[in-house]
C-alpha cells in the first residue's frame, strides 16, 4: 500500500448557507503518510475534512477515501478512525462510557480495546470523568482515543493539538509518528500549528480562503523555499551590492536596521560569499544561516497568490 492513494480531493468546492467555503481544494493523501492540512484559523480546512467524509456535500469535484467515493464513505474496504472539531462527546457519560459507547455504536470488535486508548492518550486517570468535567486539552485526547479504537487505517485529526500544552502536543505528535512509522498507519491532521507539526509531517497540504496554495512532501517543499541569511553590517547597500548576482542568492533581499535579510537555495556558497563581502568593505558582524521553516513556506505561497504577484 506504500504508493496507494488513501484520500483524494479534486477541485472540492463546498457550500454552507449560500456561502462558498471551498473554491477548490486539491489533496493527496497516500498510505503511510503523517498528512499535514495546514492553514489559519477558518481557511477552510475542518470543511475539506467534513466533505471528504462524506458528512457534508460537495458543491462540485470530486472526493474519494480508500478509492471509494466521499458520498459512500461507509463503503470503504478499510476502517477509519475520525476526531473532529468539537470532539462530539457526551457530557452525560464519563470518558469510558464514551468509548465503549463508541465501540458499541461502530460494531468493532478485535484491534485496540478501551483500556489501550486510555493508556496511549494518557487519560487513564480522568477514564471516570464526565464529558463536560474535562478541559478543553483532555476532551481533544478523548476525542483521539475514540478515534484509535479497533483497528483503523486511517485517521483524520481535526485540530488534535488545541488546548494542549507544550509536553501533551509533543506526546500527541510522537504518538503519530509511531502509528505511521510502526503500523503503516495512514494520519491526516489539520492544524494551524505549523511550528510544531513541521518536523513530524512527512507531506503537507496548505489551505488559504478555501483553496489549496500548495502541496508536497515536507522535505522538498522547505528545500523549495530557500534558507534565511542574516548578514549584520552597518552597511547594508553594501552588502546588497556585493551579494547582487551571487549564486545561490533568492530574489527579495531586503535591508533591515543593522543588516540584510535574504532567502538563499542549496548553490550557495557561504565562503564564496564571504570573500565577496569582505572585498567590498562591508564590515560583516554576523553572518547567521537558518533553515527554511513551514511557516516561510506558507508566507511565499501567499506572496505568490497575491495579485500582481506575476506582473511583480
Amino acid at each position: 500500500m506504500s504508493a496507494e492513494t488513501v484520500l483524494l480531493a479534486r477541485g472540492l468546492r463546498a457550500r454552507l448557507g449560500g456561502r462558498e467555503i471551498l473554491r477548490g481544494v486539491d489533496l493527496n493523501v497516500r498510505a503511510g503518510d503523517l498528512y499535514g492540512l495546514l492553514g489559519r484559523n477558518g481557511a477552510g480546512k475542518t470543511t475539506a475534512m467534513r466533505c471528504l467524509l462524506g458528512l457534508l456535500p460537495r458543491a462540485s469535484g470530486e472526493g474519494r477515501v480508500f478509492g471509494t467515493d466521499s458520498a459512500r464513505v461507509h463503503e470503504a474496504p478499510f476502517p477509519i478512525g475520525i476526531a473532529l472539531d468539537p470532539p462530539g462527546l457526551d457530557d452525560a457519560l464519563t470518558v469510558r462510557q464514551n468509548l465503549e459507547l463508541a465501540r458499541i455504536r461502530g460494531g468493532i470488535r478485535g484491534g485496540r480495546s478501551v483500556d489501550e486508548v486510555l493508556a496511549l492518550v494518557r487519560l487513564e486517570e480522568r477514564q471516570h470523568n464526565r464529558g463536560d468535567r474535562l478541559s478543553h486539552g483532555q476532551g481533544r485526547r478523548a476525542a483521539v482515543a475514540r478515534a484509535l479504537i479497533g483497528a483503523p487505517r486511517l485517521l483524520v485529526l481535526d485540530e488534535p493539538l488545541s488546548g494542549l500544552d507544550p509536553e501533551g502536543v509533543e506526546e500527541m505528535l510522537q504518538l503519530l509518528t509511531r502509528l505511521t512509522r510502526d503500523e503503516g498507519v495512514t494520519v491526516v491532521l489539520s492544524s494551524h500549528h505549523l511550528r510544531e507539526v513541521e518536523h513530524v509531517c512527512t507531506r503537507v497540504g496548505l489551505i488559504e480562503e478555501g483553496r489549496t496554495l500548495l502541496e508536497g512532501p515536507t522535505e522538498e517543499l522547505l528545500s523549495a523555499a530557500g534558507d534565511e541569511m542574516w548578514i549584520a553590517s552597518p552597511r547594508p547597500p553594501a552588502v546588497l551590492a556585493a551579494l547582487r548576482g551571487c549564486r545561490g542568492v533568492l530574489p527579495g533581499a531586503r535591508a533591515e536596521a543593522g543588516g540584510v535579510r535574504l532567502r538563499v537555495d542549496a548553490d550557495f556558497d557561504p565562503g564564496a560569499a564571504l570573500i565577496l563581502l569582505v572585498q567590498a568593505g562591508a564590515g560583516v558582524t554576523e553572518f547567521r544561516r537558518e533553515r527554511a521553516s513551514l511557516l516561510d513556506v506558507f508566507r511565499n505561497a501567499l506572496a505568490a497568490a497575491a495579485p500582481g504577484a506575476e506582473a511583480a
